[in-house]
């Protein structure tokens, strides 16, 4: 796109062009003195180069400028040269139509002829000409050039000023919610009404053709801005809502870029980056920089690479609701090049923050900000603690943010910011929150000398009031112990404490350094049979690289394939103790579950679950499961979160447990991170109710209620005792389910009764009725083997001695029981009060075996229909 310079430079060379064939021109001098102004006025219209016109003869069309030349001939010489040409086609037999068309060139036609259109530019003389129009969009161009842009709605649409690169072989496009499903992009626009509003995205399962030396080409979109100037000392505020879907998404990337420089020079700035999905809705990011120079601003749409299995699927990042603001907008954000952003130095400490720009001590303090220790230039500047005279040990600066937005239970924020910390006498620099009404508490603390260089630090921030941000610092032993401050930002989103060793409490780790105090159990301890292991994104064979990273040097925590004896190997993955409290806290951690190649006998790679391990009153320890998800999840990472409610000290399991697919399968996780909050469970799928089960170690609180003295019992299956040998429905396992099996019995003389732990009533109205599910497989030669499923109401003082009722009943003789196999059951349970689930079998020569009983919101068809109870005659 031409600059406002360039525009002003070419109608400024027309303009002379004008004024040279004004002089050639003889029409001026034959009209009279008054008419002198009226006469110049239009000449500018009328003398300027005719516009070219078309017109058609027998279908064939021609320029004018072919037959009139460059020079405008006088209307009686056009006269004359249209009636020869019209004389000489009617001697010919050929209609002359003789009317001027708008299109810019000649359309097809059978006929070689062609003749001349009357110039639209003659159509009136003192009406403004087509070329006059043409000149003008410069004014047109400045005005759409919006500084918020939402990109209209399906009927309106408009790109505000932003262009599209036209140099690269994948393109940005215009989208709407009715055109999603069809051409891509979201469903609904980032404003959250109806599905016609306008956005941005781009379609990254298009695989570029034309090979480039530049690789990004087949892998990126550009959208960018107009030239823009300086920033200012402020800076610029820049605010969008963004979108990122598919398999073959890589993320979306905010730049940078010099007006002077070659997009392929690579000489751009990341400003902010994003490489996770947004679970199926629009995020928010705000983002402030300074620069001082004319540039652009570039939004990068990443692509996966054109020869990565997954580039073929679906998939699109989307923009939309762009705004250019000042640099104040971004709350809480702060370069410290144009003053502290609406931060302020408390007033109760003993001294103030300063504002920088390269330390006057060679053995204290930064050289330059951290934007120029990067990028270099002359620009730039940091907030920093004076630890010189006439400071003293231990003396204290507070600079306290705006008062920020209580963030929601499942939205906390990230806090970044650059930190150098330089000098033998360096002491303490700590962030700190105080929500409104509370104690200031720390979030963040790092002591001591971290070498002449500024490093990057992270803490999650979450609070449901409004509060405050503080960051501290302290001076240290002696007067060499500046620190300093720069580039403070927010984003949405969860992100582990960095440096680990900065952390208020344990828990949170990145793994590109250690296990952060988490261990495998210890061997004696006798409760799992393999490991965890920590390793590169480059060890684990597959195209999973780390989380933290993205790439093959970052490092994950991945479940060992060595050493796994059979399907249901387990590890278990320890926290240090963690201490409880009347505060909820939150869980979060990234993680895959992936299967590439699943067989026909369905997918078996494993599970990946999250126990919180406490003592009971007895001093025992009891692992009670919070969080899991089974098999095949997909090849991406994905985010996850569980609510810790445990009132007293306590440890974090992560279980790990294979399948039979072991050898093609990958399980792991990256990036856990503990926060403030009444979080729910992430994803929905992995919730864990009371009464579910998978029998792959225990009963899970289930029992067996047997009334008389027979042997009439449920059993865990073993692989050396499990009927028909049947495997496991979960892995495929030898073992992992639960049984009955009569033989020689009289019918009704035994009866098999196995009793849920006691699920609590719930007044959430998608919670009052719950579908009951679970696998059953029959087996055994008697016909008369049955399976009931009966509800026991728990809610009154009389809870158990009411008669249960019955739910699901199904009988051997309605199923195959030549070969065992497994079969899908469900049920719905009236869940408004408490009550329990009983399993009660009957049988005389055979008998039923079920798994994977699980729980999940709402009513639902009873399976198969033949269970359906009949109704006691009354």
């Amino acid at each position: 796109m031409a600059t406002v310079r360039q525009r002003w430079r070419r109608r400024r060379r027309r303009r002379r062009q004008q004024r040279a064939r004004e002089r050639r021109a003889p029409v001026y001098a034959l009209r009279p003195p008054a008419q002198h102004a009226r006469t110049r006025a239009r000449r500018r219209l009328r003398c300027r180069r005719p516009r070219v016109g078309w017109l058609s003869a027998q279908g064939t069309r021609a320029p004018v400028g072919m037959l009139l030349g460059r020079r405008t001939p006088s209307p009686l010489a056009q006269l004359a040269l249209a009636l020869a040409l019209a004389a000489a086609w009617l001697s010919a037999g050929a209609a002359v139509p003789f009317a001027p068309e708008s299109g810019p060139g000649p359309g097809p036609g059978p006929g070689p002829d062609w003749a001349p259109a009357a110039p639209a530019d003659f159509a009136a003389e003192d009406g403004p000409s087509a070329r006059d129009k043409r000149q003008e969009p410069a004014e047109e161009e400045e005005e759409e050039r919006l500084e918020y842009c939402d990109f209209g709605s399906t009927d309106d649409k408009h790109l505000c000023g932003w262009t599209i690169r036209n140099g690269t072989s994948l393109l940005w496009q215009q989208g709407s919610g009715p055109m999603a499903n069809w051409l891509g992009g979201p469903p609904k626009d980032a404003s959250g009404g109806d599905d016609k509003g306008g956005y941005m995205f781009f379609e990254t399962s298009l695989v570029t053709l034309a090979q480039t030396p530049d690789a990004r080409v087949g892998t990126s979109a550009f959208l960018d801005s107009w030239v823009r100037g300086s920033t200012g000392p402020e800076g610029q505020c820049v605010t969008f809502s963004y979108w990122v879907d598919g398999l073959s998404a890589a993320g979306l990337r905010m730049l940078l870029m010099p007006a002077g420089g070659d997009p392929e020079a690579g000489g751009e700035r990341v400003l902010w980056s994003t490489k996770d999905p947004t679970d199926k809705q629009w995020r928010e990011a705000e983002v402030l920089f300074t620069f001082n120079s004319d540039h652009r601003i570039v939004f990068e749409g990443l692509a996966k690479d054109v020869n990565d299995a997954y580039r073929k699927f679906r998939g699109f990042n989307a923009l939309d609701n762009i705004g250019l603001k000042e640099g104040s907008q971004c709350k809480g954000h702060c370069t410290f090049e144009g003053g502290f952003c609406g931060w302020t130095n408390d007033e109760e400490d003993d001294f103030d923050w300063a504002l920088g720009r390269g330390s006057r001590n060679p053995s204290t303090g930064p050289a330059t900000d951290r934007t120029s220790f990067k990028h270099g230039g002359a620009e730039g500047g940091y907030a920093y603690i004076d630890s010189g005279f006439p400071r003293r040990p231990g003396d204290t600066a507070r600079l306290n943010s705006p008062e920020m937005e209580p963030t929601g239970p499942d939205s906390p924020l990230c806090l970044r910011f650059w930190t150098h910390m330089y000098g033998n006498g360096v002491g303490m620099l700590g962030v700190l929150l105080q929500e409104s009404g509370g104690e200031p508490r720390y979030l963040w603390r790092l002591a001591g000398e971290a070498g002449n260089a500024w490093y990057q630090a992270e803490v999650p921030v979450s609070a449901p009031n409004s509060f405050r941000i503080i960051i501290e610092g302290t001076v240290g032993k002696n007067n060499l112990g500046d620190i300093a401050l720069d580039d403070l930002s927010l984003r949405q989103g969860s992100c582990p404490t960095q440096p680990q060793i900065a952390a208020a409490m344990p828990g949170d780790c990145t793994f590109e350094v250690d296990e952060c105090a988490w261990g495998n159990a210890a061997q004696r301890e006798r409760v799992d049979d393999i490991d965890w292991e920590r390793v590169s994104g480059q060890a684990t064979r597959t195209s999973t690289h780390d989380h933290t990273l993205g790439s093959e040097k970052g490092f994950l925590m991945t479940l060992a394939r060595n050493n796994v004896q059979r399907p249901g190997s387990r590890a278990w993955f320890t926290s240090p103790e963690l201490a409880g409290g009347e505060t909820p806290r939150c869980l979060s951690f990234w993680f895959v579950l992936n299967e590439p190649f699943i067989d026909n006998t369905g997918p078996s790679l494993g599970a990946l679950a999250v126990y919180t391990r406490a003592t009971d009153k007895n001093g025992h320890p009891m692992a009670t499961p919070v969080w899991r998800l089974y098999n095949h999840q997909g090849p991406e990472w994905r985010y996850a979160q569980v609510p810790l409610t445990d009132p007293g000290p306590h440890t974090v399991i992560m279980e790990g447990t294979w399948g039979s697919s072991r050898a093609n399968g990958f399980v792991g996780f990256d990036d856990i991170t503990l926060f403030d909050g009444a979080c729910k469970t992430m994803p929905d799928s992995a919730h864990v109710r009371p009464g579910e089960c998978r029998f792959e170690r225990d009963t899970c609180d289930w029992f067996n209620d047997t009334t008389d003295k027979s042997h009439a019992a449920w059993r865990l299956a073993t692989v050396s005792r499990r009927p028909a040998n049947l495997p496991d429905k979960t892995f495929g396992a030898p073992e992992g389910y639960i049984y009955f099996d009569l033989f020689n019995q009289p019918l009704g003389s035994n009866t098999a009764r196995l009793v849920s732990p006691t699920i609590p009533g719930s007044t959430n109205d998608d919670d009052r009725q719950l579908c009951f599910t679970f696998w059953f497989a029959a087996f055994g030669a008697g016909d008369s083997a049955e399976l009931r499923v009966l509800r026991q109401d728990n809610s009154s003082s009389g809870a158990g001695e009411e008669v249960p009722e019955k739910l699901w009943v199904l009988e051997a003789q309605t199923v195959d029981t030549a070969r065992a196999s497994w079969s899908p059951a469900q049920v719905t349970v009236e869940a408004a009060t408490d009550f329990r689930v009983i399993l009660e079998g009957q049988a005389v020569n055979g008998g039923f075996a079920v798994d994977d009983l699980t729980f999940s919101s709402g009513n639902c068809q009873t399976r198969p229909s033949i269970a359906k109870p009949v109704p006691p005659e009354e």
